[in-house]
């Protein structure tokens, strides 16, 4: 027994344990499972060979020994504890990494829409007021823009305002947004939620 747990036979499979723990706790995703097993068995093995030592020798114990088996023991927990933290962390890291790139990408693809959608109805903009006719042409001009808010809260409203609320609880704020992302009026307004929606996304990690 003491030779089955001896340092030549404990060593190796301990050392590649903990390397492969780490390269699983450092894949991208972590794989979560391999690491906190192969941590948690290079623990057991070394509990074992502790315990072993500890029942073959315990006769010859002083006080210092049995101080330094404790110490040992509670160093392998600790060790354990620490290495299972650190995996679980590696894992919520990457998921927080990666509910921010899907952020971004679904924040900066609106953003874009936005424009596009501002872009194609100003084709159809009545022209501005002219003298003869301008009670006639603010009217027109009010019917476009009225219509323009519609479709646009139509398409954009919800997805713009769950947006908004996403970037806030991410501590990303923009006063410019926060004053015309719930219903805006006219292209420029929607011009201004598209751009600040954009310089938004980017600020995420």
């Amino acid at each position: 027994m003491r030779q089955a747990v001896s340092w030549p036979f404990v060593g190796p499979p301990v050392a590649v344990l903990i390397v492969f723990a780490e390269i699983g706790g450092r894949m991208i995703p972590p794989a979560l499972d391999v690491a906190s097993w192969s941590f948690g068995a290079a623990a057991v093995l070394l509990t074992i060979k502790l315990l072993v030592w500890i029942a073959t020798s315990h006769a010859a114990f002083d006080r210092q020994r049995r101080l330094a088996a404790f110490v040992m023991l509670m160093a392998i927990a600790g060790g354990w504890y620490t290495s299972d933290e650190w995996v679980h962390e590696r894992q919520f890291d990457y998921i927080i990494a990666a509910q921010n790139t899907r952020v971004k990408q679904e924040v900066a693809q609106l953003s874009a829409t936005i424009l596009a959608f501002v872009a194609e109805r100003s084709h159809h903009a009545p022209p501005a007021p002219r003298p003869a006719t301008w009670n006639d042409d603010e009217a027109a001009i009010a019917r476009y823009e009225e219509e323009m808010a519609q479709t646009y809260e139509q398409r954009f409203g919800k997805p713009t305002r769950t947006a908004h609320d996403v970037l806030r609880q991410l501590g990303i704020r923009d006063r410019d947004l926060d004053v015309f992302y719930a219903h805006p009026a006219n292209a420029f307004q929607m011009r201004i939620v598209a751009v600040k929606l954009a310089a938004m996304a980017a600020r995420l990690h």
